[in-house]
Parts: C-alpha cells; sequence; structure tokens
C-alpha cells in the first residue's frame, strides 16, 4: 500500500505542476516570454526615435503600440524637398524656403498583428493593423513677396499644430537570429486619415498688408474647401482640416522577455 501511495502522489504532483507550466510551441523555444520590445533603425535618419512594445495575445495574434518622437529641428533631405517646390519653368526656388523650417512630432499607434507561417507568433511574415494619432508643431518664417512691393517686410512667422488621425496596414516579416534577439522587416505599408491644423502669424498689418495677403487667403481657400482664414491687423489665422497620409516602413532590433 505504501508504494502505491507514493505513486499517486507522485502522480498528483506532476498534474498539479503541468497545469502551471505554458505548452511547448514551434515559435520560441522560451515560450513563457510573450514580450517583445523593438527599436527601429530607419527613422533616425529623419530625426525621429521609434519604439515599439509587442505582447502576444493567443496563438500567433500579437497586440502592440509604436510610439514616435522627433524633437523640433530643421527638416531632412532639404535639398531633395526644395526640388519639389521649385518652379518648373523657371527653374528658381519657389516662395516655400525648406531651411526656414522647423518642426517637431509626436505620434502613438496601437496595432494589432498576425503571423501568417507554422512557425506561430514573432517569427516569419505577418500582416497589421494600426491606428495613428499624431502632433506636429511647426515654425516657419513665410516670404510673401507680394508685401515688398509695399515696401514691407515680407516675412509672416507661421506657428501652430497640426492634430492628425489615421489608420493603415503594413506588411513585414521578422526573424529569430539567436537567443531573444530579434530582426523585425516592416517591407510597405501606409494610414490614411485626416488632420485638424491651427496656424498662426502674429504681426501687425496695415490696411494694404491685409488686402494683399486676402487675396492669397482667397486662392488657399480654392486649394482647400475645409480651411478657414482670419485676417486683421494683429495677423492671421489658418484652421480647418485637411488629408493626412503616410508611409509605414522600417527595420527593427527586438529583444524577446
Amino acid at each position: 500500500m505504501k508504494s502505491y501511495f507514493v505513486l499517486f502522489a507522485l502522480l498528483c504532483c506532476s498534474i498539479l505542476c503541468g497545469q502551471n507550466l505554458e505548452p511547448m510551441t514551434a515559435d520560441s523555444v522560451l515560450p513563457v516570454k510573450k514580450n517583445l520590445v523593438k527599436f527601429n533603425i530607419v527613422p533616425l535618419s529623419w530625426g525621429t526615435g521609434s519604439l515599439t512594445y509587442e505582447r502576444k495575445v493567443v496563438g500567433r495574434l500579437i497586440a502592440g503600440a509604436t510610439v514616435n518622437y522627433r524633437p523640433q529641428s530643421g527638416a531632412p533631405f532639404k535639398s531633395t524637398l526644395q526640388k519639389m517646390f521649385e518652379s518648373d519653368e523657371s527653374g528658381d526656388d519657389a516662395s516655400f524656403e525648406i531651411d526656414k523650417l522647423k518642426y517637431s512630432n509626436f505620434s502613438f499607434a496601437p496595432e494589432i498583428k498576425l503571423y501568417l507561417g507554422k512557425k506561430g507568433a514573432f517569427n516569419g511574415f505577418y500582416i497589421a493593423a494600426f491606428a495613428k494619432i499624431e502632433t506636429t508643431k511647426i515654425n516657419y518664417d513665410y516670404r510673401f513677396d507680394e508685401l515688398i512691393l509695399l515696401g514691407e517686410d515680407p516675412n509672416l512667422p507661421l506657428t501652430g499644430n497640426i492634430k492628425a488621425f489615421s489608420g493603415g496596414i503594413y506588411f513585414g516579416a521578422q526573424w529569430h537570429l539567436g537567443k531573444n534577439i530579434y530582426l523585425d522587416w516592416q517591407i510597405i505599408g501606409g494610414n490614411y486619415g485626416s488632420a485638424n491644423i491651427d496656424i498662426t502669424a502674429s504681426k501687425n498689418l496695415s490696411a494694404e498688408e491685409q488686402a494683399e495677403l486676402q487675396d492669397f487667403a482667397e486662392d488657399l481657400k480654392d486649394s482647400f474647401d475645409n480651411i478657414d482664414y482670419e485676417i486683421s491687423d494683429k495677423g492671421i489665422k489658418l484652421k480647418g482640416k485637411m488629408p493626412w497620409a503616410g508611409l509605414r516602413m522600417g527595420l527593427s532590433i527586438a529583444y524577446r522577455f
């Protein structure tokens, strides 16, 4: 009887212990590690830091969020961007001067991700859906050449915020490099939505200056139907909505824990 009691006790212990262990799966040699943190090195080229946290929910389904932050500084790739604003006819630079633009950006993007391969979560190809909330603060001295004809300072100091909400999808692949280190390639994706703009130019304006700016604002209204403006002797205010879009790409080093 004593031997049967010992065997029965061992069996009970093994069942109880087994209930506390997560079953082994093909996605990792350490299945209890359901968390992943990753750093995207691609946005560094335009001065942005990008950090992502992910957690395995069930099976091949992952939930996570990405935070991006760019401190206020000049625009990247200035020569390339400036060419986009050059006049095709004259070859001269347009009134928009990229060197005068400074901006900062913060965004938060929750997402869900589904891995498509047999290896399970954190391995192989995946598709992800995400939402993105972002705020961009801008500072720019706009040169309004028409004011030169009036003998006035043509620079208008624009400051303001652009607050956007968008959603999208992207595709990628992730590889286990060894131990707890992974490589994530966000191949291609995009997001689309709308943005609320609130921009002001605080400057004392004469009646003649206001009239010139009124004509400019009317032209702007023709291009952007949902933007309203207010011109007074204290300056200019622009408010409204505009379409907002972006690309999603990257190459990240990840750590699983």
